[in-house]
């Protein structure tokens, strides 16, 4: 093939549309299903495009976000390009765990979480924040709003499927959104992509496409690039300036440079233009030019760029060492390699990998040993053992290094013993993001493509589901059987512990990675891996889809970890259970008004809330084993609880008596209560503080302060009283860092005032219980939306819990701890991977290698304090596992008490009849 030309699949630039254009530059495209469920991308974006006939500076520019009916916006500054007409510029946004395909690179990067149903977007001409709901005049370029977006006129409602794209690949513009825009498979486009100039009638379209030619082992190559016009040139034809650009080629070793004038005469509708390409023997990588046109007079856009790319035909030997190198991306990506002599370690169905032999690996340990081959169909020929050469295309595929377009494949012999697996351990992958296994950069770069084995791993997070095709699919390990527990601090490293060092910093568990268990059939495809199983495995570490991911070729359990998994039922006669659980939002089917639900989703039908009600009762009767006193949490109101009381009396034979109190959240859920009748006596439950206030800094107005006001619960037990507060403080949304739309850092910083204050009234509450009743045990359950220590800002456990610490956080408590003696925290009576009752994946971004991490971390946010006297009667704590432990698919499938959740409820037991003399020293 050398020195012929190959044809060019991509156009720079598309015919001219005759369309009327008001804005210069404009959105052509907005797509915030980005990393949902059934997603089709991984990212939320937003795209711009030059309609207009002139370039455009975008420095100082930036994109907006915000809700449909928002006021605060996020930004996203612009890169200070030059946007050319016809071009386009994308904007990557946040991610999620959904979505199959990563965007093309994107020309600038921001963290907005977009809806994916309705919103709005703008472009600003400067960076400053938007502070209304609808910005007009001379800073505002273009604004779009999709769904139920309250302006400007909106697009259709969007989906995880869907973007609203600007009509006539971006040129059309009648200032209606409605009208402008279509409702369809998203397109991101980049600076890279397809110019498309938006011409005026008479006004021709000027265009050439990309060449490429392989470059020869000596002598010239022409490249011929065809400048056409998109219409005969008028009048006075089609003039330009014409020079090549050196950019991974140069001239003259790469290509003999070229500059001058040319002319397309009237009535003319082409011109060429000819480069040559330089022929060599050096085993490089593609190599790229630019030709630019320039002053093009008579024809759009004003300049154009096209670039020319010299392949390389001539292959170096190399080791596999020296093809995956030490840093994230191959040193010779676009190179023809060949590389002899190396070990075949695991066969799929796309592909298979190959190993250095052990006699053979380099000295270097940031190197890798291994590589995937990718054949793109079952390598019939290749089996496990086999010693292979083989010639090959170097490519990065998605953050993965991979060998291509295979040819002259020797298998040498069969059999061979493989390459000793890696050893991964409580110390490898590294636990320490400072400390790295792989260097500076990555945490298992060094081990991408080679055998690694885990001995004693454990489950961090059950399966994932990706839809149908993959509905149990990769699962989150570590190799330390630790799993992905929070612990205290400050997130590692997006949110700093400046002025609360003794916070210290959480690190985002870098020691946790995927394991695709059925990907190379070390398990039937479909298993479900639960977490908490203990297992052993060998098999090879590649990267995919931004992730590493360890496929076994071996896959053994040691322990399982069965759904669901019922508490301890303890001396049922003597000892006093009290438990709590949030039922994750259990409405009624009665719409409450029109603008917010109580449902997920919107209040259930008359089946759903049945089914509910039905996998409720599973869960209390057989997982938390019929507990005396059950606080409940995001139950709407008293008739449905006492639904669910019926039918566990229907279920279980056991009668339960409801309590609830009407509270203030605008969802409508409130705190309360199911008690046995039986075995609780001289019940006595009352609300706390609903009318209590606190002045919002928002606007300094003064507002109800407890969304879900505490319930005292005071009862007698064999002849013993007792008391128990229910709590659920506000969220923990807007706590960390600014997240973009209306988590700005002004609602950050409200956030943790309102929950603070919150978690101070409520300890005011606490110790006026141990004054008023000090032999009386007392105890604090629910739902904290908090850990078990502090996260860096604002500890509300530890408040309440009386050991809240000034240097730890960022809000001070400026009394001093309010109660006193302290309380104790149950949740730590357990082994530290049993403390946690919610599943969050954290979004850490691009770090440690990763093209985005998000990292499952199992957090204890629902806490049961004692105060002294509950703590001589305490005898064993235990949460009932059926939710955050099961796969993802068996939730959804479920009619019993898997998944009927989103936090594993818990239940405290108390011995009345025997004391511990245990102090609070030695924890």
């Amino acid at each position: 093939m050398s020195g012929k030309i190959k044809s060019c699949v991509l156009a720079v630039m598309l015919a001219a549309i005759p369309v009327a254009v008001q804005a210069q530059v404009v959105i052509s495209q907005v797509y915030g299903g980005g990393g949902n469920s059934g997603a089709v991308y991984t990212n939320d974006f937003i795209e711009i495009f030059n309609a207009g006939a002139a370039p455009q500076d975008l420095t100082g520019w930036s994109v907006q976000y915000t809700s449909a009916a928002g006021t605060n916006w996020g930004v996203t500054p612009l890169t200070g390009v030059s946007l050319q007409p016809g071009q386009y510029y994308l904007i990557q946004q946040a991610a999620g765990t959904g979505g199959t395909t990563p965007l093309p690179t994107p020309d600038a990067t921001g963290s907005l979480m977009m809806s994916g149903t309705n919103g709005k977007a703008l472009l600003a001409r400067v960076l400053t924040a938007q502070s209304v709901a609808c910005p007009t005049g001379a800073d505002i370029a273009d604004q779009v709003g999709f769904g139920s977006a309250n302006c400007p006129t909106p697009t259709a409602a969007l989906s995880n499927t869907t973007a609203a794209i600007r009509k006539t690949l971006g040129c059309t513009n009648t200032g209606n959104n409605s009208n402008d825009f279509d409702v369809a498979a998203p397109t991101p486009r980049n600076t890279t992509s397809t110019l498309n100039a938006c011409g005026g009638p008479g006004v021709p379209a000027i265009s050439s496409a990309n060449v490429s030619v392989m470059e020869g082992d000596s002598g010239l190559t022409p490249m011929l690039f065809e400048i056409e016009l998109s219409a005969p040139a008028g009048a006075g034809g089609v003039t330009f300036n014409f020079a090549t650009v050196d950019g991974s080629a140069a001239a003259p070793g790469d290509y003999e440079s070229v500059s001058g004038t040319r002319t397309i005469l009237e009535g003319a509708s082409s011109a060429m233009i000819m480069v040559n390409a330089v022929g060599n023997t050096i085993a490089q990588a593609d190599r790229s030019f630019t030709l630019n046109l320039t002053a093009i007079n008579g024809a759009l856009p004003a300049t154009l760029s096209i670039t020319g790319t010299i392949e390389d035909d001539d292959i170096a030997t190399l080791a596999i060492h020296a093809i995956q190198g030490s840093g994230l991306a191959s040193p010779v990506v676009g190179q023809r390699v060949l590389t002899q002599n190396n070990i075949v370690t695991a066969v799929g169905p796309a592909g298979y990998f190959i190993q250095t032999p052990d006699a053979a690996i380099d000295a270097d340990p940031l190197t890798s040993e291994g590589i995937y081959v990718f054949t793109g169909s079952p390598p019939a020929t290749i089996a496990v053992g086999d010693s292979v050469t083989l010639t090959g295309n170097v490519v990065e595929f998605s953050g993965l290094t991979e060998l291509t377009t295979i040819s002259n494949l020797v298998i040498n012999s069969g059999n061979n013993p493989l390459p000793a697996p890696i050893a991964f351990d409580e110390s490898r992958p590294s636990p320490d993001p400072d400390n790295l296994s792989c260097g500076t950069l990555s945490n298992l770069e060094c081990y991408e493509g080679m055998r690694v084995g885990v001995a004693d791993g454990i489950v961090a997070r059950a399966n994932q589901y990706f839809g149908a095709t993959d509905s149990y699919a990769q699962v989150f390990v570590s190799a330390s059987a630790t799993r992905s527990l929070r612990a205290p601090g400050t997130l590692y490293p997006l949110v700093p512990g400046v002025g609360n060092p003794a916070a210290g910093t959480f690190t985002g568990n870098p020691h946790i990675f995927e394991l695709d268990a059925d990907a190379l059939g070390a398990v039937p495809a479909n298993t479900e891996i639960t977490g908490g199983m203990r297992f052993s495995a060998v098999g090879v570490m590649t990267f995919n889809f931004g992730d590493y991911d360890l496929l076994p070729t071996e896959f053994t359990v040691i322990e399982a970890a069965p759904i669901p998994r019922a508490v301890s039922a303890g001396q049922l006669g003597a000892e006093l259970r009290i438990g709590a659980f949030n039922m994750l939002r259990l409405c009624d089917t009665i719409a409450n008004n029109t603008t917010v639900t109580c449902g997920n989703g919107g209040e259930p039908d008359v089946a759903a809330l049945a089914l509910k009600i039905s996998r409720l009762s599973d869960y209390v009767g057989n997982v938390l084993e019929i507990p005396d006193v059950l606080g409940v949490v995001e139950v709407e109101n008293l008739a449905v609880l006492q639904q669910l009381a019926d039918r566990i009396a229907l279920d279980h034979s056991i009668t339960y008596t409801a309590y609830l109190e009407e509270g203030n959240d605008i969802g409508g859920i409130d705190v309360g209560y199911l008690v046995r009748a039986d075995r609780i006596s001289g019940v006595v439950v009352t609300q706390l503080d609903k009318q209590e206030t606190w002045i919002d800094p928002r606007d300094g107005q003064l507002r109800v302060l407890h969304d879900r006001p505490t319930l005292l619960l005071e009862g007698t037990f064999a002849g013993d009283s007792f008391a128990t507060l229910v709590i659920h403080p506000k969220s923990r949304s807007c706590v960390d860092r600014p997240t973009g739309g209306d988590c700005n850092q002004a609602e950050v910083d409200r956030n943790r005032a309102k929950r603070f204050t919150q978690a101070r009234s409520i300890a005011l509450r606490v110790q006026e219980q141990q004054t008023a009743n000090p032999s009386r045990p007392l105890l604090v359950i629910g739902d904290f939306n908090d850990y078990q220590f502090s996260d860096g800002f604002v500890n509300i456990t530890g408040l309440i819990e009386g050991t809240y610490d000034n240097d730890a956080n960022v809000i001070d408590l400026s009394e001093g701890n309010i109660v006193t003696p302290r309380l104790w925290n149950a949740v730590t009576s357990l082994p530290a991977n049993e403390q946690y009752s919610f599943l969050f994946t954290e979004q850490f971004g691009a770090i440690l290698g990763y093209t985005t991490r998000d990292v499952p971390i199992m957090q204890a946010l629902d806490q049961a304090l004692l105060n002294t006297v509950a703590r001589s009667w305490f005898a064993g704590f235990e949460f009932g596992r059926a939710n955050l432990d099961a796969a993802d698919q068996t939730e959804r499938l479920s009619t019993t008490a898997v998944g009927v959740s989103d936090h594993d409820g818990f239940v405290v037991r108390l011995a009345t009849d025997r004391l511990f003399a245990d102090s609070f020293g030695g924890e």
